[in-house]
C-alpha cells in the first residue's frame, strides 16, 4: 500500500476551487450590466450617486427631482416639463373655461395643504389671495398677474364700491371703465329720498288680540322677605319669570329638596304666579308659587340670619384676638359661604389637606393604588420639622396608605413630601385645586426645599365642604379620606367640641397656627376655617381659636333649630293652648269683674 501524500491532495483541492471561482466570476461578469466589462457610457451615468430625499414643503412635493433621465417612474417623456402639466396635456383633457385644471382630472394630491402652496399649478398658486375685504365676502386675488375681485370663491360681476371714488362695474372680476362717482351717488340717494316722501305708502293698520309678551318692567314685582323649605323635586326654576325679556329655564327643583330659602320678590304674570328665591345671598332663580303647601312649607328659619349671625359673631371674636387673622364659614347643605378678613396665609401643615386631596383624585383614577403603590426613603428625602420616619433607615419602604397615615397623625413632613412626589408634584396639584375655584392656593415645591405654599380661610373652608358632599373626589374616595382624617389628633377648632362629631387638620409654621374642620351637628353640617399669624401671644391663640370655634357651634345649632319647624306647626299650637284654657280664662275674668 502506497503511503498518503498531503502536498498532492492540497494541491488538487486549491485547483478545484480556484476553476469553481472563475466559472462563477465569468457567469456573474457576462449577466451584469454593472459588470467591468460591460461598462458603457449610459452606465456611467446610472453609477451616479442616488437622489436624495427631501420631505420639506417649501422645498418640493415629495422628493427632490421627480424628472430624472435615469428613474423610471413610468411617464411617457422625459422633458423638463412640469410633471403636472405633462399628465394633464398627455392623458386627460383641460377645462378650458376655468383659470386653473379641473380638479376632478388631477391625482388626489393635488389639493393637498402641501402641494397648494409649493406647486405653481396647483389651484390655490392660480387665484392667490392680495386683500381679505371684511363683509360680504369679497376679496382681491392675483390670477396670472392681474388684480381681480372674488365674491365668495367666485370671479365677481356687478357694481362694487370703492372708498374714494364711487361705484366700478366688474366683470368676471375685472373692473371695467364704466362707474358712478361718489356725487352722483349721494343725488341718487337724495332724489331717491325724495320720491319716497312724495309717493303714498299703503301700510296696514295692525290689531293684536293678545299682546306679544310682558316684559319685567310692566310687571307688578313687589319686594317681599319670607323663608321657604323646599319639598318638591319636580319643579322648574326659570331665571325671569314666563314671558319677560330673556326668560329660560336654569335647572329642576330634582336637588333642592329640603333645601332652606329666602323669597324676595312676587310677580304675576298671564302664566300664574312666581317667587323669586335666593339660597341665603346666592341667587338661584324663579319658580311658581304655591299656597296649598305642596312645594314648599314656610318656616321660621332663614338662611340669611344663619349667615348674618355668623358673620357678626365671627367679626366680634376675632377682633378680641390680637394676630393677623382671618375666618370662613361654610354650611355644607347649602354650600352658603361667608367669611372675615379672608386673606392669603402660609398654610403651614394644612397645606396637606391639598395634597391628599389630589392622591385620592389619582386613587379614583386609577394612577395610583393605597396598597400596591410604594415609594421608597431616601437620605436626600428626609427633612426636619414634624413626623417621625426621618429617623429611618435609607431603603425603607412605604405603601401611599401608610404615608397618609403618617400624615394625618404625626404630620409627617417627609411623608408629606414622598407624596408629592407620588402625584406628580404641582403640576398635578395645583390645576386639580384651581379647576375647584380655589384661585388663591398654590403647592409649589416641598416642605424644606424652597417651597411656595399659599391658601386662604375661605378655599381651605370650601375644600373641606366639598369634601364633606364627595364633591371632590366623588364616592368613594371622599369618605375615604374623611376616615383618614378622623385619625387626626392635634386641633385647635375641636379644643372645646372633643363630644362634637367632626374632623380637622391643624397646621403650625413660624408664627403660624391654623386649623380647618367640619362639625356634623343633629341639626346639619358646617366647616370652618381660622388661620392666624404673628400673634402678640403665640401661646394664647390655640385657646381663643377653641372658644370661637365653640361659639359659633352653638349658634349654628340655635339657628338651624328652627328650620323644622313650620309656620302652621306653630299656629296649630297656640290655637291648643288657646282652646283648652278659654273656659277657664272667662271664668276667672268674669269673676274679677264681678269683683
Amino acid at each position: 500500500m502506497k503511503k498518503f501524500n498531503s502536498k498532492i491532495w492540497l494541491t488538487v483541492l486549491g485547483l478545484a476551487i480556484a476553476a469553481v471561482l472563475l466559472v462563477f466570476g465569468i457567469n456573474y461578469f457576462s449577466n451584469n450590466p454593472l459588470s467591468f466589462a460591460s461598462v458603457t457610457e449610459e452606465s456611467q451615468v446610472l453609477s451616479v450617486e442616488p437622489r436624495n430625499i427631501n420631505l420639506l414643503p417649501e422645498e418640493t412635493i415629495l422628493v427632490d427631482s421627480m424628472v430624472n433621465d435615469y428613474v423610471e417612474i413610468g411617464v411617457s417623456n422625459r422633458s423638463e416639463e412640469p410633471m403636472l402639466t405633462q399628465i394633464s396635456a398627455n392623458d386627460y383633457e383641460v377645462n378650458e373655461d376655468s383659470p386653473v385644471l379641473d380638479m376632478e382630472i388631477m391625482p388626489w394630491f393635488y389639493g393637498s395643504p402641501n402641494v397648494e402652496p409649493v406647486s405653481q399649478f396647483s389651484r390655490a398658486r392660480q387665484a392667490t389671495l392680495v386683500r381679505d375685504e371684511s363683509i360680504n365676502g369679497f376679496s382681491w386675488r392675483e390670477v396670472s398677474g392681474e388684480i381681480l375681485l372674488y365674491q365668495y370663491d367666485e370671479p365677481y360681476t356687478g357694481f362694487h364700491t370703492t372708498l374714494f371714488d364711487g361705484w366700478h362695474y366688474f366683470v368676471d372680476g375685472v373692473i371695467q371703465e364704466y362707474y358712478v362717482p361718489n356725487i352722483e351717488i349721494e343725488e341718487m340717494l337724495l332724489n331717491r329720498k325724495i320720491i319716497n316722501d312724495l309717493v303714498p305708502v299703503i301700510r296696514p293698520n295692525l290689531v293684536f288680540l293678545e299682546p306679544l309678551g310682558n316684559y319685567s318692567q310692566l310687571l307688578d314685582v313687589q319686594p317681599v322677605s319670607y323663608p321657604i323649605l323646599y319639598k318638591n323635586t319636580e319643579n322648574l326654576i326659570l331665571t325671569s319669570p314666563p314671558g319677560t325679556r330673556g326668560s329660560r329655564l336654569l335647572t329642576t327643583t330634582e336637588e333642592f329638596e329640603d333645601i332652606p330659602m329666602d323669597v324676595v320678590e312676587e310677580v304675576t304674570t298671564f302664566d300664574g304666579e312666581w317667587i323669586h328665591v335666593y339660597i341665603g345671598y346666592d341667587e338661584l332663580g324663579w319658580i311658581r308659587k304655591d299656597d296649598t303647601g305642596t312645594d314648599y312649607v314656610p318656616t321660621y328659619y332663614s338662611e340669611r340670619e344663619l349667615l348674618d349671625t355668623i358673620e357678626a359673631v365671627l367679626a366680634e371674636e376675632l377682633s378680641y384676638v390680637d394676630a393677623r387673622i382671618g375666618a370662613s364659614f361654610v354650611n355644607n347643605e347649602t354650600m352658603s359661604q361667608i367669611s372675615v378678613n379672608n386673606q392669603v396665609f402660609f398654610p403651614a401643615s394644612t397645606q396637606k389637606i391639598y395634597v391628599l386631596g389630589e392622591l385620592y383624585h389619582q386613587y379614583s383614577t386609577g394612577e395610583l393604588d393605597p396598597y400596591e403603590s410604594t415609594m421608597t426613603l431616601y437620605n436626600s428625602d428626609k427633612v426636619g420639622g414634624a413626623g417621625i420616619i426621618a429617623g429611618y433607615p435609607e431603603g425603607s419602604v412605604f405603601t401611599l396608605d401608610e404615608l397618609v397615615n403618617l400624615v394625618v397623625i404625626y404630620s409627617d413632613n417627609t411623608a408629606a413630601n414622598l407624596l408629592i412626589d407620588a402625584v406628580g408634584g404641582s403640576e398635578r396639584i395645583n390645576p386639580h385645586v384651581h379647576q375647584l375655584g380655589l384661585y388663591d392656593t398654590y403647592v409649589t415645591g416641598k416642605y424644606y426645599h424652597d417651597a411656595f405654599f399659599t391658601t386662604t380661610p375661605e378655599d381651605a373652608a370650601r375644600y373641606f365642604a366639598l369634601l364633606y358632599n364627595n364633591q371632590l373626589n366623588g364616592e368613594p374616595y371622599d369618605e375615604m379620606l374623611i376616615e383618614k382624617f378622623y385619625m387626626n389628633s392635634h386641633t385647635f377648632l375641636r379644643s372645646y367640641l372633643w363630644n362634637a362629631d367632626g374632623w380637622n387638620k391643624s397646621g403650625l409654621g413660624g408664627t403660624e397656627q391654623n386649623d380647618v374642620a367640619t362639625f356634623v351637628t343633629p341639626y346639619g353640617s358646617y366647616s370652618i376655617a381660622i388661620y392666624t399669624a404673628e400673634p402678640w401671644n403665640y401661646d394664647a391663640i390655640g385657646n381663643q381659636v377653641g372658644s370661637i370655634s365653640a361659639r359659633v357651634y352653638d349658634v349654628f345649632n340655635e339657628i338651624r333649630s328652627d328650620l323644622w319647624i313650620t309656620v302652621e306647626e306653630t299656629e296649630e299650637v297656640d290655637e291648643t293652648e288657646f282652646s283648652s284654657t278659654d273656659e277657664s280664662y272667662i271664668e276667672e275674668s268674669v269673676s274679677y269683674d264681678e269683683w
